[in-house]
């Protein structure tokens, strides 16, 4: 079975920049809760995020009709910019598998026949759309294209993400719905997989696993209204990750031969949120440092759900001085799901 490389990781995020005190100051302003918004703004550890759309359009959005053009206008075109960094060298082998993950919008054709179309790809290219992972889409997206390329030799890969998260926007007060608006920011994410014996500058893909979290279903989604997706966000998430979190390392570590996660030289971990990157941290004995890049990706853009994995694995492999070794490749998502890689480097 031949061995996959991640080779190439790019990201796309809109013009737009929005602060974290100015976000907090305009939500507070719109739900009349400005004290209870400040504190949660101070909790997340974001700097700032980017949107497709400025704060005063933002505030605007009406129906869910409304909300969607806007989704069908930006998201493929940043997934596209994020292909094509991907893309920045032409592959060794024709692109044979496509996967796309978003969760934000809806599209029929999907964001797949439009990366496919402006990229101008086979029409032989095998096409996944990934639609209901959640912010866990991009590990799966990573993963069916390493399923493909394992037994389709001649072919690269591509795994590409975009979401517009900032369409979910509500001026409700609701706790989960104030957390969402307060961590989740806009764009895109891709990566090149290819196959061979020896690639030095990149990620063996080596295995996966997913496990999903018994009686958790709630704690994760969105709501399908009248004015678009509202968000659902438990505030105990983080509560239920370290014990299935652990054992589904375990069980991925113990199936390729390796004996405890003390065996793993780095993590690249979904930056869903603070108490999530803490619950890791706790979980698995390690520092801040030792998640820099998840921690660097939530300050500077947030949470982009399934893209986010992308903008953490990009600056991981930019990073000259960041260790190498063993590495695990995690994703959170509705269910809720633990999407996991287990790459080499």
């Amino acid at each position: 079975m031949q061995r996959v490389w991640l080779t190439r990781p790019g990201v796309a995020h809109p013009r737009h920049r929005i602060g974290q005190e100015e976000a907090a100051r305009r939500i507070g302003e719109a739900t009349g809760e400005s004290r209870r918004v400040a504190a949660i703004a101070r909790g997340t550890r974001i700097r700032e995020r980017a949107t497709v759309l400025s704060p005063e359009m933002i505030s605007d959005l009406g129906s869910i009709e409304a909300r969607n053009q806007v989704y069908q206008c930006f998201a493929p075109e940043l997934a596209v910019q994020a292909t094509r960094e991907a893309l920045a060298q032409t592959p060794a082998m024709p692109v044979g598998f496509l996967a796309t993950s978003s969760c934000t919008g809806y599209m029929i054709p999907g964001l797949d026949v439009e990366v496919a179309r402006r990229l101008c790809l086979a029409p032989t290219t095998a096409h996944l759309p990934i639609t209901e992972a959640g912010c866990s889409g991009g590990v799966v997206a990573l993963a069916r294209a390493a399923d493909f390329l394992r037994v389709h030799p001649g072919y690269s890969g591509l795994a590409v993400a975009a979401e517009i998260c900032s369409l979910a926007f509500h001026p409700r007060a609701e706790a989960g719905n104030l957390t969402s608006v307060l961590l989740f920011g806009d764009g895109a994410g891709a990566a090149l997989l290819e196959t061979g014996d020896n690639r030095r500058d990149g990620l063996e893909v080596v295995d996966g696993i997913s496990f999903l979290v018994p009686d958790s279903q709630n704690s994760i989604g969105f709501d399908l209204t009248d004015r678009g997706f509202y968000p659902v966000l438990a505030s105990d998430i983080a509560d239920l990750l370290p014990v299935p979190m652990f054992a589904a390392v375990t069980e991925l570590l113990c199936r390729n031969g390796l004996k405890t996660p003390d065996d793993i030289a780095f993590w690249l971990i979904h930056p869903g949120g603070p108490k999530i990157l803490e619950a890791v941290q706790a979980t698995f004995g390690l520092t801040g440092h030792d998640l820099r890049w998840s921690w660097q990706a939530m300050s500077d853009f947030g949470n982009t759900s399934s893209a986010a994995i992308f903008d953490v694995i990009h600056r991981y492999t930019a990073d000259r001085g960041a260790p190498r070794g063993w590495g695990v490749v995690a994703g959170f998502g509705p269910g809720v799901s633990i999407e996991l890689l287990l790459v080499r480097r």
